[in-house]
């Protein structure tokens, strides 16, 4: 038995893989050798299941058992890095390239969108706003009162004809934000929260020519 941690590790197995996107949260408390009992609350399951969880995880080589002091069992992630080619699983998969992510991503904003509005200030408004190049869009007033919650949920979307230059340096700045996030780190308080950016290109609408600006957010007032 290896108890030495991969810098890379290369997985070439499906069931693997799967196993691999499916527990990214409960294989992320492994970064340093823990017991499954010292994780079970962090990790929201009882003890018992957290000890069945990292066993079978170890039977697939995505933990390793390092040690065992006072009857625990201590498991450390197998590797810094876990490498998948990218065709192992495909998009149609359910696990697959891109589509976890969006199920993940959208499951957790409806959620996180449910709660916001249970909470909403009477008489907010969803706004849709349509405009053209000679004729910008009208950007809705700014909230004139305080959130509800400490961390609202907020949508911005836009939509516009972009040449391939330009949408690529839009991408990237909305990206480079979250590379300051990332690098700037953890906040000394508070809870995990996501930040995503998401770019695409959309059918063309009838009428080829406008903008639309759709804003859905309880950020409130500064």
């Amino acid at each position: 038995m290896t108890t030495s941690q991969a810098e890379t590790q290369r997985i070439t197995d499906a069931d693997t893989v799967r196993a691999l996107r499916q527990n990214i949260g409960f294989l992320g408390l492994f970064t340093q050798p823990r017991s499954p009992s010292e994780i079970a609350a962090s990790a929201g399951m009882a003890a018992n299941l957290a000890h069945h969880h990292a066993r079978k995880l170890a039977g697939l080589g995505l933990l390793l058992e390092v040690k065992r002091e006072s009857g625990r069992v201590f498991y450390r992630l197998a590797a810094r890095e876990f490498r998948v080619p990218s065709g192992l699983l495909p998009p149609e998969d359910s696990e697959g390239n891109g589509t976890a992510d969006m199920r993940e991503l959208s499951g957790g904003f409806l959620r996180a969108y449910e709660r916001s509005w249970a909470l909403m200030h009477e008489g907010e408004e969803d706004v849709y706003g349509f405009g053209s190049g000679e004729r910008p869009i009208s950007l809705p007033p700014p909230p004139d009162s305080a959130s509800l919650e400490t961390h609202p949920t907020h949508l911005d979307s836009l939509t516009l004809r972009l040449s391939p230059e330009r949408y690529r340096r839009l991408a990237r700045a909305l990206s480079a934000l979250l590379e300051g996030a990332y690098a700037e780190g953890h906040s000394a308080s508070g809870p995990h929260c996501t930040l995503a950016v998401l770019t695409f290109q959309t059918p063309q609408p009838l009428g080829g020519n406008h903008l639309s600006r759709h804003l859905n957010s309880f950020l409130g007032a500064d």
